[in-house]
């Protein structure tokens, strides 16, 4: 079977990106020929990648350049030739080259799909904004650029479903997770002696408003145990400088630096808790890969975000953008941190993990592909 993923930017830019490259290179295990359509590829010489022209947003070139995506341009001859003899079409993201592929592969009469991997507060972050103008304006241009377009949507996850729903999207969808990669599993490290004896808390992600890393910070700094929590922010981004700077206000200075897979498998399996404080979040990779490790989450109640399925119980969950709640979460955990690091705990997640693992989130898949296919026929 043949498909066709088209995508802005296929590269390690987001998440969305990440999840796709991830899929297609397990289809690829799996037998499938996949083409990819992009302005941008990791891999240029790859057989099966059609590229098209790309463009940045006005006002939005530093904020593009960080997450390394260009947004890509139409272009007929390259659709038709890479969709020769496709068995199906998905779009990945509701930008303006979604139209042109859509029509493309209904000219061709090949089914076609959707994919539901950005929310408008995404890219009204990114751009350093907050306006409902902006939010009404992104919602109408992704309807009318893929979502309306097409018949059936994948979305990773339930409250993805509604959320379309509730922008009076009809189309059918499926929830489909993006799945634990196969890395993370629990693996026998020994606790680093710089963790000493404090409550670690461990954030992985890109150092962006949006994320939140500064409410962490915040939250730590208002603690009752401030003294005695190491915080970890892995990543980079926009705001790195800034945390860094916050960071001398609390009692442990924080770790923030970019790490390498290694360390971040090691700190998945040797800290005490993962920490995320995202607002927009229509599944959350970062979440699943430390359930994945059996490292429990705690995990911000944003309006905008799906993560919060993937807290325990409500312990696990705390009052968005509130860094008072966070800091009674975190004198809760530092006081239970037996609990916490039990053999019981660890259970728990790795059972509430199973189910998202990524073999089975491609198997499901494969049966919303081949299904999307037997509609159309």
């Amino acid at each position: 079977m043949k498909i066709v993923i088209v995508i802005d930017s296929f590269n390690d830019g987001n998440g969305g990106c990440i999840a796709a490259k991830r899929l297609v290179k397990e289809l690829r295990c799996r037998g499938y020929k996949v083409a990819i359509v992009s302005a941008i590829h990791e891999d240029p010489s790859d057989p099966d990648f059609f590229q098209v022209p790309g463009f940045v947003l006005p006002g939005a070139g530093d904020a593009q350049d960080n997450m390394k995506f260009l947004f890509g341009r139409s272009d007929r001859k390259v659709y038709e030739k890479a969709m020769k003899d496709a068995d199906i079409v998905q779009i990945q993201f509701p930008f303006p080259m979604a139209k042109g592929a859509v029509n493309a592969a209904k000219r061709l009469g090949i089914p076609v799909v959707g994919a539901f991997h950005v929310q408008p507060q995404n890219i009204i972050a990114a751009l350093g904004k907050n306006s409902k103008l902006l939010d009404r304006l992104f919602w109408f241009s992704f309807k009318y650029f893929l979502f309306k377009r097409v018949p059936i949507i994948s979305c990773p996850s339930p409250f993805a479903v509604k959320l379309l729903r509730s922008e009076g999207v009809k189309a059918k969808m499926t929830p489909i997770s993006n799945g634990i990669p196969v890395e993370y599993v629990p693996r026998d490290h020994e606790r680093p002696e710089w963790f000493g004896d404090k409550l670690v808390l461990l954030n992985i992600g890109r150092h962006a408003n949006e994320k939140r890393q500064a409410l962490l910070i915040e939250g730590v700094k208002r603690s009752k145990y401030a003294h005695k929590i190491q915080l970890i922010l892995a990543g980079r981004g926009e705001r790195t400088e800034e945390l860094k700077a916050n960071g001398r206000e609390i009692p442990v200075q924080p770790y923030i630096e970019y790490i390498s897979f290694e360390d971040k498998l090691r700190y998945l399996n040797t800290a005490d808790l993962f920490v995320h404080a995202s607002i927009i979040e229509l599944e959350s990779l970062s979440c699943l890969e430390a359930i994945g490790c059996g490292l429990p989450c705690l995990i911000s109640n944003s309006k905008y975000s799906a993560a919060s399925q993937f807290a325990l119980d409500e312990r696990f969950i705390f009052q968005s953008d509130d860094p008072d709640k966070l800091a009674s979460a975190l004198d809760y955990w530092y006081e239970n941190r037996e609990e916490l690091r039990s053999d019981r705990m660890k259970k728990a997640v790795l059972a509430k993990a199973e189910s998202f693992r990524f073999a089975r989130a491609v198997d499901n898949y494969e049966i919303f592909i081949r299904e999307a296919i037997a509609a159309y026929n």
